[in-house]
């Protein structure tokens, strides 16, 4: 049975992943075996209570190294990126592998700094938006693969709020990216955004796609793909029904094993375009990743 600590009760992704492991139930009907959480840090007390409360979380820590040394590895679900090394790097100096919640983190010297520890220590480590393993956006894609031929141009559309409290476009836009990521792959050389209440990023891939990345402010709360290939093309609405379930799988396999998922440079593309993005959106010009 793998000892697995959630830090940040803040994030509905907290009860997620602890229903999915410690209740009978589950989490909306689906539940991940042979792993239970068993402890959980946040700064809100009552918000912490409720949370160990509902998904029968035996010890709630006031202190995060109170985990240390209890748990197998933990999961890192703060709402703020900006929070993550902080509350992540004393388990990797322990030794514990580590998932960290997308983002990886609100500002690339971060990112950077997060892999770069979980690399000295040697263990298991990952970060991802559980919405890019939902089994029908694993379907979707194989599809593209077999009717759309070369992936040419494509759009992904997420929420995204510049002046959110949660670091701005990083809380939701990593959605965006990373499905973008997902469906076209890695190598996205320089980013060109507009804001219009809303903002829309061209991403130039140096193996030829121009994709769109559509993060809506003012609009209805959707997640939207479409890709255009050489043969063919096709939409996809997202579907995050199972996103949480085969998320975890995906993470725990990691810790459990300490292969990574993702390589460093994968880790870090999604924070960069990011990055780019607000740089872009300041300075009101296409910005190469190599400056961000």
């Amino acid at each position: 049975m793998f000892k697995l600590g959630i830090v940040g009760s803040d994030n509905s992704h907290a009860i997620a992943f602890g229903c999915l492991a410690n209740l009978e139930e589950g989490f909306q009907g689906l539940r991940v075996p042979d792993v239970r959480v068993t402890h959980i840090y946040g700064t809100d007390p009552e918000r912490t209570r409720e949370v160990a409360e509902k998904c029968r979380i035996p010890h709630v820590v006031r202190e995060l190294r109170e985990m240390i040394g209890e748990v197998d590895g933990i999961a890192c679900v703060w709402r703020h990126g900006s929070k993550h090394l902080r509350d992540t790097l004393p388990f990797l100096e322990a030794g514990i592998p580590a998932f960290v919640d997308k983002p990886l983190a609100s500002s690339v010297a971060d990112a950077r700094a997060l892999i770069e520890a979980a690399q000295k220590a040697g263990v298991g480590f990952t970060s991802f938006s559980t919405l890019r393993f939902a089994r029908p956006t694993v379907e979707y894609i194989q599809s593209l693969k077999e009717t759309a031929g070369e992936l040419t141009s494509g759009v992904s559309t997420g929420p995204a709020d510049q002046n959110s409290e949660y670091d701005g476009i990083f809380f939701y836009g990593i959605h965006a990216v990373e499905l973008m990521n997902a469906v076209f792959g890695y190598g996205c050389e320089s980013v060109t955004a507009t804001a219009h209440n809303s903002i829309v990023a061209a991403c130039k891939f140096k193996t030829g796609p121009l994709v769109v990345v559509n993060l809506l402010a003012n609009a209805a709360y959707v997640f939207h793909l479409v890709a255009f290939g050489t043969k063919g093309w096709k939409e996809y609405p997202v579907d995050s029904s199972t996103c949480y379930y085969e998320g975890m799988q995906v993470f725990l396999e990691a810790l459990r094993t300490g292969k990574w998922p993702f390589s460093s440079e994968e880790l870090l593309e999604p924070v960069k375009v990011l990055a780019a993005i607000e740089k872009s959106l300041t300075e009101r010009r296409e910005v190469p990743l190599t400056e961000v």
